[in-house]
Order: structure tokens, then sequence, then C-alpha cells
């Protein structure tokens, strides 16, 4: 009986199930704190209750200046994504994008309209001390060019058990005997671009959405629990 109620408890929690964390926005709130990337403290943007992918979407608002947009993540404790990032079995992530023409929102210039690649970004923010901090990036699919582009899907896999760190993935990290293993049990953020991270960018005005933002991960620290619980 104990076994079911914690189950039931987790697949409440913020709509979240065991081994999936999904963000889709329907319900107007963002639960696990999202934010659009620009400077040290970010964008907060909003939650439109629809033209989403569907229903409801987070909107970075116009005009929105960034070098390297897209929406990151420092989940608090006790959150859905908290979980999903202490499980140490990061899975995969997916994300919808669109990118919005802003012909008619003044003095919003220059954009870019260069096609480039969607990007995931692992970030432990704790490990290194101080305001260091240790990511692994990739990029995955291609992000459309041009003044706007509709939902888009960008679909990364993580393989968290990897010796070494994967191919297509770069670790940065000021320590170098850190490895994609300390990485994978030490990840207090996560971010999402349309854009790679070695792309040459510029400070530049743009409008951006995100839907159905779905991390998966393995259930191992609830097994775990309910194994002790018995």
């Amino acid at each position: 009986m104990l076994r079911c109620a914690l189950a039931v408890l987790f697949v409440c929690a913020g709509s979240a199930r065991a081994g999936e964390v999904l963000d889709t926005f329907d319900d107007g709130s963002n639960p696990n704190g999202w934010r659009w990337s620009a400077g040290n403290d970010g964008v907060p943007g909003s939650v439109q209750p629809t033209g989403g992918n569907p229903g409801g979407w987070f909107d970075s608002d116009a005009p929105y200046w960034a070098s390297h947009p897209g929406i990151y993540a420092v989940p608090d404790d006790g959150s859905p994504l908290r979980a999903a990032l202490a499980s140490g079995e990061l899975v995969s992530v997916s994300v919808d994008f669109q990118k919005l023409d802003v012909w008619d929102v003044p003095n919003c210039v220059p954009t870019n309209s260069a096609p480039s690649k969607f990007s995931l970004k692992l970030i432990d923010l704790h490990s290194m001390g101080g305001n260091q901090s240790v990511y692994a990036w990739r990029t995955g699919a291609s992000a459309p060019g041009g003044a706007a582009y509709p939902w888009t899907t960008a679909q990364f896999d993580i393989p968290w058990n990897s010796s070494d760190t994967p191919p297509g993935w770069t670790l940065v990290s000021p320590d170098p005997s850190y490895t994609w293993a300390d990485l994978m049990n030490n990840l207090d953020s996560i971010a999402l671009l349309p854009v790679g991270l070695d792309d040459i960018v510029f400070d530049a005005c743009w409008h951006l959405g995100v839907d159905n933002v779905r991390v998966s991960f393995g259930d191992a620290i609830f097994r775990d629990g309910f194994e002790a619980a018995d």
C-alpha cells in the first residue's frame, strides 16, 4: 500500500510522472521556473494561454535582447525538474521552439536571421565553488533561419551512463579531472537554445516561444526509495 501511495504522489507533482517531467504551460503556470537567458538574471517572459503547440506556451515577449537566446531553469528543491536532474540518469530532452516576426516591434533591430542548430546545455553550478561552473553542451537538429518559423521540435538523447564524454558533446570544466559522470551526478541547471553555443553571434532582438519541454530520466532514485519502504 505504501508503494502505491508514493507512486501516486509523484505522478501528481507538477504534471510529472516517474521518468518524465513535461511542461506544457497549458494551465498558465511555469512550475519549474523557466526563464529566458539574458545577462545575469535572465528575462521572466510570460505564459500565453493560446497559440502553442497546442494550447499554452512560454513567450519571451518582445523586444527580447540576447546574443545566445534560449530558456534555462535552476529548479527549486522539491520541484519535478529538480528530481529529474538529481536522478543521475538524464535520458533525453526535447522542446518545441517558434520564432516570431518582429518587424512591427519598435526599435527591435538588429535581428538575427541566420540558420543555426538547436542546442542543449547541462550545467553544474556548485562543484567548483564561487562563480565557477561546469557544463556540457551539444547541438542537435537544424534551426531554421529567416524572420520567423513555426513550431519546430528539437530532440536530444543523453548517454548518461557513458564512461567518457560522449561523441558530439563538449565538456567545459576548469578542473581537467572532472568527468562526464561527475556532471551527470551534480546537475543543477539546464538550458535549451535555438542557436549553437559555438555560433559567432551578436546582441540581437528576438521574439521566441517554447512549448512541450520534456525531460525524461531514469527512476532509480524512486525504485530505491520504494525498496527501502518495503
